[in-house]
C-alpha cells in the first residue's frame, strides 16, 4: 500500500497534471499521429498511404516495449525517475520532425525525409512505451479511484480547451500563409509543439511519488501475472481491435477531405471540425467522468466505441455537401470521443489490482499496441491496392476510402459487443445507463450535482437537494449520500427526502445506518425514505424501529411498512393495529393495512368508526375501511370539504351508485331481480334531509336485498353468506359483514347523528365502485 499525499500536495499535483497535459497536447497535435501530422506527411512530404500506416504500425509495435517497464520497476522500484528520463528523451527525438520540415523546405530530398521521420519517431516511441506504464502507475497511486474518473475528465476538458485553440492557430496559419512557405510553417509549428513536449514532463518533476513502504518485490511470475487474468486480457485485445478499427481510416481522413482530388475542402475545415469535437468534448468529459464514477466504466466505454457510428457521414461525403456532413461527424464524435479515449484508460485502471499495478498497465498499453498496431498499415495497403476503385451509386461515387471506411465501422461495432462480454465488478447494467442517458432530465440532474458541489452554504445546498425529484436524478445518489453526515441538520432532512424521491437502491443501507442511530437527526426521513425506496431489505430495522416511543418515528415506520407491502410488513402492521393504545397510532395503522389491502383489518377499523370519540378520528377510519372496499384515497372527497361542496359530491355519489346498480340488474335474467328504484330514492332523500339513521336503514335494506338477488336469498338467510362471498371475492366478504354491523347499529339508539351518515356513504361508496 503507497503512502497518501496531504490534501495540500495533492491539490497541487491536480494543477500540475492539468497544466501538463495541456502541453503535451500543443506536442501531441504536431508531433504525434493527428490530422495535422497526417497532412504535412502524406500531402506535402508526398507519403504514400502505406507508409503512413507503415509509420503508425511501427509506433503502434513498440507498444512491445511495454513489457522492459515492468523489468525496470521491478529492479528499480521507483516510478518517476523511469517516466521523467524515458519520456525527455522520448520528446527530444521528436524535433527531428522539425529539422527535416525545414530541411526539405531549403530542397532537401522528401523521401530521406520521410526515412527520417520514420526511423526517429520508431526510436522516441521505444523510450515512450518502455516508461509511460510507469507515469499510469504513478498518477494511479496519487489519485484514488472515486475521484479518477471525474478529475481526469474534467482534465480532459481543460485540455482540450487548449487543443481548440492551437489547432485552429495552426491549421489557419497554414492556410494564410502562401503554399510555397507550408514546409517552414510545418517547420515552426513542429518546433513550438516539440519545445512544449519537454515541459510538459519537466514540468512534474515537482509532484512527488507516494511510495510504497517496502521495495516491490520482483522475479518472472509478477512480469506474467497479467497474463492469468483472463477477463483483463479479454478488454484490452478488445480495446487494442476497437484501435485497430479506427486506425484503419483514421489517419487518412484528413488527407481525402483536403485533397482536391476528392472532397477538396479548405485545410480551415480541419480545424472547424477539430473545434467543434474538442468544444463538445470540453462539454460532455466531465459529464462521462461523473457516470463512471457512479456506474461504473463499462458501459461508458461501450458507448464511446460506438463514436464510428458517426463515421457513416464519411460514406455520403461529396464536394457539395461537405460543409453540413462534416460538422455532424465531428458533433458526433466530441460527444463519444472521450467515452472512449478516456473511458478506456480508466477502465483499464480499475480493472488492475494495485499491488502489480505497473505490470498490469504494461500488458495492457502493450496489447493494445500490438493488436492496433496493423491497422493503419492494413488500412493504407488496402487503400492502395484499391485505388482503381470506382462505383457510381445515384450522386455518390464509392472508392477504395469508402471501402476502407466501412470496414472499419463494422469492426468497430464488434468491438463494442466484445467489451460489453468484459465484467468489471460493481457497474450498472448497460441498458439502465443508456436508459438514464437517454432522458433529457440527466441534463438538468448534472447541473445541479455541480452546482451542490459549488455551493458554500446549507441553505444553498438544502435548496439544491430539493431539485432532485424523481429516478433521473439518480447520478445524484452517490452525492446525496455522504450529505446524510452534513454538518447541518437541514442539509441531511433534505437529503434524506431527496433519496427517497429518487427511489436507489442504492441508498437502502445508508438511510438504514441512519435509521438505527439513536443519535441521528434523520431517523424519521430515512424511515420515509425507506418506504419510498421499497426494498424489503429495509423490513427488519422498520419493524424494530416500530415498537420505541416516538410516535413520528412510529407513523414513519408504519407508512413506510404499508408502502414495502410484504408479508412480513403485512404481519406487522396487524400486529400493532391489535397491540397499540394510542388512538392516532390506531389511525394511522389501519390507514396503512387499508393500503397493504389487509382484509383481516376490516374487523379491527369499522367498529372503531362506531365507537370513535371525534369526528375526524370516525373520519379517518372510514377512509380506510373504503381504501379496502375500492381506490385508495377515493373516498375523501365525499367527507372532506364544506358543506356546499361536500353535497355536490355526495349527490354524485349516490347517481353513480344508482346507476351502477341499474348496470348490475341489467345483466340479471329474473324478472324478480329488478331494481328497486324506491329504495334509492328514499336513501337519497333521507340523506338530503339528514335522517341519517333512516337512510342507513333504507340501504342495510337494500343491499340485503341486492344480495339476495345476486346469490341467492335462501342462502343469504341460512347466514352462510359471509363465508360463501368471502370466497368469490374478499372484498363482497368484507362488504356483507359491514352490512351485518351497520343493520346491527342501526338498530340501536345511538343510530342517528354522524356516525349513521358515514356508514350509509361507505355502503353506498361500495355499490357504487364494485
Amino acid at each position: 500500500m503507497s503512502k497518501q499525499l496531504t490534501q495540500a500536495q495533492m491539490t497541487r499535483a491536480m494543477r500540475i497534471s492539468i497544466f501538463s497535459g495541456a502541453a503535451s497536447v500543443v506536442w501531441q497535435l504536431v508531433c504525434a499521429i493527428q490530422p495535422l501530422f497526417n497532412v504535412f506527411f502524406q500531402n506535402h512530404l508526398g507519403a504514400t498511404a502505406a507508409q503512413l500506416g507503415l509509420l503508425v504500425t511501427i509506433i503502434q509495435l513498440t507498444a512491445v516495449f511495454q513489457i522492459a517497464g515492468i523489468v525496470l520497476y521491478g529492479l528499480i522500484g521507483r516510478q518517476k525517475p523511469i517516466f521523467m528520463v524515458g519520456h525527455i528523451i522520448h520528446r527530444a527525438l521528436t524535433a527531428i520532425i522539425a529539422f527535416v520540415a525545414f530541411n526539405v523546405a531549403r530542397g532537401g530530398s522528401t523521401q530521406r525525409g520521410i526515412v527520417i521521420i520514420i526511423a526517429a519517431m520508431g526510436i522516441s516511441w521505444i523510450f515512450a512505451n518502455a516508461s509511460s506504464a510507469c507515469w499510469w502507475g504513478w498518477i494511479a497511486d496519487i489519485f484514488p479511484e472515486s475521484m479518477r474518473g471525474e478529475f481526469f475528465m474534467r482534465r480532459s476538458s481543460i485540455i482540450q480547451i487548449v487543443n481548440i485553440v492551437w489547432f485552429f492557430l495552426a491549421s489557419t496559419l497554414l492556410d494564410i500563409f502562401p503554399k510555397e512557405s507550408t514546409l517552414i510553417v510545418f517547420g515552426v509549428l513542429i518546433s513550438v509543439g516539440a519545445l512544449a513536449g519537454l515541459l510538459d514532463i519537466v514540468s512534474q518533476i515537482v509532484t512527488p511519488e507516494p511510495l510504497p513502504e517496502k521495495k516491490p518485490d520482483f522475479d518472472v511470475s509478477t512480469v506474467f501475472e497479467p497474463l492469468k487474468n483472463k477477463d483483463f486480457i479479454r478488454y484490452a485485445a478488445a480495446i487494442g481491435l476497437a484501435v485497430f478499427s479506427m486506425n484503419m481510416i483514421g489517419p487518412f481522413q484528413a488527407p481525402w477531405v483536403v485533397n482536391p482530388d476528392h472532397i477538396g475542402a479548405p485545410n480551415t475545415w480541419l480545424g472547424i471540425m477539430s473545434m467543434l469535437t474538442q468544444f463538445l468534448w470540453v462539454i460532455c468529459a466531465p459529464f462521462w467522468g461523473t457516470v463512471m464514477d457512479r456506474w461504473g466504466r463499462k458501459s461508458v466505454v461501450i458507448l464511446g466505441t460506438l463514436l464510428v457510428v458517426g463515421w457513416i457521414g464519411y460514406l455520403f461525403l461529396t464536394p457539395g455537401n461537405y460543409f453540413i456532413a462534416l460538422p455532424l461527424i465531428a458533433i458526433f464524435s466530441g460527444v463519444l470521443a472521450p467515452a472512449f479515449w478516456e473511458g478506456s484508460n480508466q477502465m483499464m485502471l480499475s480493472l488492475a489490482p494495485e499491488k502489480n499495478r505497473v505490470s498490469y498497465v504494461a500488458w495492457y498499453l502493450a496489447i493494445v499496441g500490438l493488436v492496433s498496431a496493423p491497422g493503419s498499415l492494413a488500412g493504407g495497403v488496402l487503400s492502395d491496392t484499391l485505388a482503381g476503385l470506382s462505383i457510381p451509386v445515384g450522386p455518390f461515387e464509392f472508392a477504395n476510402f469508402h471501402v476502407v471506411q466501412s470496414i472499419s465501422i463494422v469492426l468497430g461495432i464488434f468491438c463494442a459487443f466484445l467489451i460489453s462480454r468484459v465484467r468489471e465488478g460493481n457497474e450498472k447494467p448497460f441498458g439502465f445507463v443508456v436508459g438514464q442517458i437517454a432522458n433529457p432530465q440527466i441534463i438538468r440532474t448534472f447541473q445541479y450535482l455541480d452546482s451542490l458541489n459549488r455551493s458554500e452554504t446549507p441553505r444553498a445546498n438544502a435548496a439544491i437537494l430539493r431539485n432532485f425529484r424523481d429516478e433521473s436524478a439518480e447520478l445524484a445518489v452517490k452525492d446525496i449520500i455522504e450529505l446524510l453526515d452534513d454538518p447541518d441538520g437541514s442539509v441531511q432532512e433534505e437529503a434524506a427526502r431527496a433519496l427517497g424521491r429518487i427511489r436507489s437502491i442504492q441508498a437502502v443501507d445508508a438511510l438504514i445506518l441512519r435509521l438505527l442511530d439513536e443519535d441521528s437527526d434523520i431517523r424519521i426521513e430515512a424511515a420515509r425514505s425507506l418506504g419510498r425506496i421499497g426494498d424489503k431489505k429495509a423490513v427488519r430495522a422498520l419493524v424494530g424501529c416500530l415498537w420505541e416511543s416516538g410516535e413520528e418515528l412510529q407513523k414513519a415506520c408504519i407508512e413506510a411498512l404499508a408502502d414495502i407491502g410484504d408479508e412480513e410488513s403485512i404481519a406487522q402492521v396487524m400486529s400493532f393495529l391489535r397491540e397499540n393504545r394510542s388512538e392516532r397510532l390506531r389511525q394511522i395503522s389501519s390507514a396503512a393495512a387499508a393500503r397493504l389491502g389487509i382484509f383481516e383489518a376490516a374487523w379491527d377499523i369499522y367498529p372503531r368508526i362506531i365507537t370513535a370519540r371525534t369526528r375526524t378520528q370516525r373520519t379517518q377510519y372510514a377512509i380506510a375501511m373504503a381504501d379496502l372496499l375500492g381506490k385508495s384515497g377515493e373516498f375523501y372527497q365525499y367527507v372532506s370539504g364544506s358543506a356546499s361542496v361536500l353535497q355536490k359530491r355526495q349527490q354524485r355519489l349516490l347517481a353513480d351508485f344508482q346507476q351502477n346498480m341499474q348496470n348490475v340488474y341489467a345483466r340479471q335474467q329474473k324478472k324478480k331481480s329488478r331494481i328497486k328504484t324506491d329504495l334509492i330514492a328514499k336513501i337519497r332523500s333521507a340523506l338530503e334531509e339528514d335522517r341519517n339513521r333512516e337512510a342507513l336503514q333504507e340501504t342495510v335494506v337494500f343491499s340485503k336485498k341486492l344480495l339476495g338477488d345476486l346469490f341467492g336469498a335462501e342462502l343469504m338467510e341460512d347466514g352462510k353468506d359471509r363465508e360463501f362471498l368471502f370466497r368469490i371475492d374478499q372484498k363482497l366478504g368484507v362488504f356483507a359483514w359491514m352490512t351485518e354491523k351497520a343493520d346491527e347499529f342501526a338498530d340501536g339508539e345511538e343510530a342517528s347523528g354522524e356516525t349513521a351518515r358515514i356508514l350509509t356513504l361507505l355502503i353506498v361508496y361500495f355499490l357504487a365502485v364494485y
